[in-house]
């Protein structure tokens, strides 16, 4: 099986598709995975460490909805990406096409549907981006993270398969050791991270907090937080000056699933990446949307784990003045109020997205079925 997996930029897209991608590997047979993406996202740092993937890149970017020239550079570019593709596919020859969304997905998708390939989308957030409602309506399947997203999809070729995790996460680490991240074993972690990039608002909001408090060693528990590259200096400077080891900041955390495993709670953005890992570990968390989100898709991701009563949400307008350090002490000095929140996460069922996949690749495959 030879597959041309789309869907780059963040981490958001691109992890649920080394999830497959890892699948695809594992599974017995001779297979062939090319990875399309940009020379400048997340993936273009993480994919060439795979020596079993074919890395292709192409130059495109989404089309902006806040600026008006980064809307024309977006336009201007994607001839120039569906040029670069159309030769990628002459040379990969895919049986099947499969993209997690954003705008990296849409040019092989667009020549899966004019040259007969199988196209097989997959929406990852509760609500689709305008790349997947597009697509949707020539694909050969759409596969949904969760149920309620039928409601904006195609329903006809739409099924839900769960979405794709890395194995290390939804396989919760027993004996996760907390000095690896630089804190120690007797308190509670707090996991504070927005999406690989980082959150300011996220960071500084919590050590503004830790700032006006007056004793450091009266917080019940501890933090750890993932900055992103641009945004630890600064930070590093801040957490300095508050000469307190509650506090551990690293710029990437590559083993997220211990640093899953050892947090009793999460604050984070709502991302689908995110929110797929957190069903998947069943961890409560705060969730602050990012407002910037296209189609405003973090909230509503947000606002169903608030439903399903497993997470907090909350919106960015409200956060510099939500009670951050008190909700934190409250939640985590609770036990049944952690418990009642992760056991929350079993209504979502325990779909494994990245094996439900792969078989709807095989069924396609097996009948023969185009666009």
């Amino acid at each position: 099986m030879k597959v041309l997996v789309a869907g780059g930029g963040t981490g958001g897209h691109f992890y649920p598709a080394l999830s497959v991608m890892k699948k695809i590997k594992e599974d017995p047979g001779n297979h062939r995975i090319s990875y399309l993406g940009t020379g400048n996202g997340l993936e273009s740092k993480v994919a060439p460490s795979y020596d079993w993937l074919d890395f292709k890149t192409v130059t495109v970017t989404g089309l902006s909805r806040n600026s008006l020239l980064g809307f024309l550079r977006g336009l201007v570019l994607l001839p120039v990406g569906l040029i670069q593709t159309f030769f990628i596919i002459r040379r990969v020859k895919p049986d099947l096409i499969y993209g997690t969304g954003g705008y990296t997905t849409f040019p092989p998708a667009f020549w899966g549907v004019i040259l007969r390939i199988p196209v097989v989308i997959h929406e990852l957030n509760l609500r689709p981006g305008i790349t997947n409602r597009v697509i949707a309506r020539f694909a050969t399947r759409v596969l949904l993270s969760y149920p309620e997203a039928k409601n904006f999809l195609p329903a006809s070729h739409s099924e839900v398969t769960g979405a794709p995790v890395r194995e290390e996460i939804r396989e919760e680490n027993p004996n996760p050791d907390p000095r690896n991240f630089g804190l120690e074993k007797d308190l509670p972690i707090i996991l504070v991270f927005g999406g690989s990039r980082g959150s300011r608002i996220l960071s500084e909001k919590l050590l503004e907090e830790l700032e006006e408090t007056e004793d450091l060693e009266d917080i019940p528990f501890q933090l750890l937080i993932q900055t992103g590259r641009e945004k630890f200096p600064r930070l590093e400077k801040k957490l300095q000056s508050l000469k307190t080891n509650k506090v551990s900041i690293v710029e990437y955390i590559e083993d997220m699933g211990s640093a899953y495993s050892l947090s009793d709670l999460v604050i984070c953005r709502g991302g689908a990446g995110t929110m797929a890992e957190l069903i998947a570990a069943r961890k409560p968390a705060i969730i602050v949307p990012w407002k910037g989100a296209s189609e405003n898709h973090q909230y509503w991701n947000a606002k169903l784990l608030e439903e399903k009563g497993a997470a907090l949400l909350v919106k960015e307008k409200n956060w510099p003045e939500y009670p951050l350090l008190d909700t934190l002490t409250e939640v985590v000095t609770s036990r049944e109020k952690l418990v009642e929140l992760s056991d929350n996460y079993r209504k979502f069922g325990d779909k494994n997205g990245s094996d439900n996949v792969i078989n709807v690749f095989k069924d396609i495959i097996n009948k023969g079925e185009t666009c």
